[in-house]
């Protein structure tokens, strides 16, 4: 009687851990995000959320990639492979048929970091430079205190990856290209040419100014939303913590 009463407690104990067990590691798949960047915790500065997500929608116009970053709070102690592989699978990140998509999910509670690519860039960002992206860029800028720095960086060394471009982290690196020398001699030229036109006939040179200014501020940042194209995870990628 008493070994029956000692099994059927047992029994029941086990059935509880199973189900508490079941409940952690099934943490729920967030909605579909509707742009490239989506920052639920304001980790990111304002400004460095709104150029990076400017700048993967503009990629995505020019290359068809659809590289996303998503940053969340925590997913309560479930599996994080498991979870961003479900994740990635049900947004549907890359096209059809060429599953050419990225995910940077970054957990800010859990301090973890995963990178799942899509198994059409398997080729161009294996296990190795995904883990060398959290690990030599993202989880010491992080620690550091510096998570503009941490995501834009480690998109930019992925972005290179995905172009065949040697990776090269580093503190040199940076969040946009550096103006080169044509970019100021153009620049230059066009301070002349306006303070000619302006001596000639201010009234028009102001008013062309005006009209520069305006559509430039126009443009904003709202550079388009993010549709997931039917891709699919490969299951490759890393991940890690800071």
């Amino acid at each position: 009687m008493i070994r029956a009463f000692t099994f059927l407690v047992l029994a029941a104990w086990l059935t509880f851990v199973g189900l508490a067990r079941g409940q952690t590691a099934a943490a729920p798949i967030p909605p579909a995000p509707t742009r490239h960047v989506t920052d639920t915790v304001g980790l990111l500065s304002p400004d460095a959320r709104a150029r990076l997500d400017a700048r993967l929608t503009q990629y995505e116009r020019q290359t068809g990639h659809q590289v996303v970053v998503w940053i969340g709070d925590t997913i309560g102690g479930a599996d994080l492979a498991d979870w961003a592989v479900r994740t990635f699978e049900a947004w549907g990140v890359g096209r059809e048929g060429q599953d050419d998509g990225i995910v940077v999910f970054v957990l800010a509670k859990d301090k973890k970091i995963d990178i799942e690519v899509g198994y059409g860039l398997e080729g161009q960002v294996p296990d190795a430079i995904a883990s060398r992206v959290i690990r030599e860029v993202m989880a010491p800028r992080l620690r550091a205190g510096d998570p503009d720095g941490a995501i834009t960086g480690g998109v930019n060394a992925l972005l290179q990856a995905i172009e065949g471009k040697p990776f090269t982290p580093g503190p040199g690196e940076t969040a946009e290209p550096q103006p080169r020398t044509r970019d100021f001699i153009w620049i230059g030229v066009l301070v002349v040419a306006f303070l000619v036109l302006f001596a000639v006939n201010p009234s028009l040179a102001l008013t062309l100014l005006w009209v520069i200014t305006r559509g430039r501020g126009g443009g904003g940042g709202d550079g388009g939303g993010f549709s997931g194209g039917g891709g699919r995870s490969g299951g490759g990628g890393a991940r890690g913590g800071w």
